[in-house]
């Protein structure tokens, strides 16, 4: 790996990670809150990693769209190329996904460990087993933070890009879904729209696969010519 990319990843990763160190403690709290206080049995059976996988995406997605106004025009600056950029950022993207997960998982087993709250990976009223949930969090988090970085740049080159970039990164992360809906049972739309997916696991996987490819294909395309306007 390139020297100056493997420092960008390691900082933007390291600031992505700063923004979590108060994400995770207010979604901990709202989990503990929910679970004490809501009396169901489908809450309370429910672990913290099931709770936070859908939340996890959402702040993926927010991370992605802030990352082109917050590094972009710092990373041009110091003499980083767009093309070593978004390569950072989409490694940076990978790190950030594994590692949310990792700790999303670890307070899970924590707070699985006292007799209120819900423990293991999944949700309680889901078919399928911790595998499926798991390789659905890192890949569906992971197209989310792709998809909010399509935004940012869109926007970054005008109101009307943006808009179209809405439009383009609503249907990507529609599209990635609807296909672990059908694995999973549960993800952040929520849609009937099984029949679009395949019970095959792994010809789940490498579907997801091809669209990530096609997301990092579509923003190499969009950053090329991106304005950028350092001060």
């Amino acid at each position: 790996m390139d020297n100056k990319l493997k420092l960008a990843t390691m900082d933007f990763s390291k600031e992505i990670v700063k923004w979590t160190m108060w994400y995770l403690p207010v979604m901990a709290v709202i989990y503990i809150l929910v679970s004490l206080f809501v009396n169901e049995t489908e809450v309370n059976e429910m672990s913290f990693y099931a709770m936070a996988s859908s939340a996890n995406r959402i702040f993926m997605l927010v991370a992605g769209i802030l990352a082109v106004f917050m590094f972009l025009e710092l990373a041009i600056s110091l003499g980083l190329t767009r093309k070593t950029f978004l390569n950072a950022m989409i490694l940076t993207g990978g790190v950030v996904t594994i590692g949310l997960a990792v700790v999303t998982w670890i307070l899970s087993l924590i707070l699985g460990m006292m007799p209120w709250f819900g423990d293991g990976i999944v949700a309680a009223d889901t078919a399928a087993g911790p595998l499926a949930h798991i390789i659905s969090h890192l890949m569906t988090t992971y197209v989310f933070f792709l998809a909010g970085f399509i935004i940012s740049i869109g926007f970054y080159r005008g109101f009307l890009g943006g808009m179209i970039a809405i439009v383009l990164s609503l249907g990507i992360t529609i599209a990635i879904d609807a296909m672990w809906t059908f694995q999973t049972a549960g993800t952040v739309f929520n849609m009937e729209m099984g029949e679009y997916g395949s019970s095959n696991l792994l010809l789940t996987i490498i579907f997801s696969i091809l669209l990530i490819l096609f997301t990092i294909a579509v923003l190499q395309s969009l950053i090329r010519s991106v304005p950028v306007k350092v001060k």
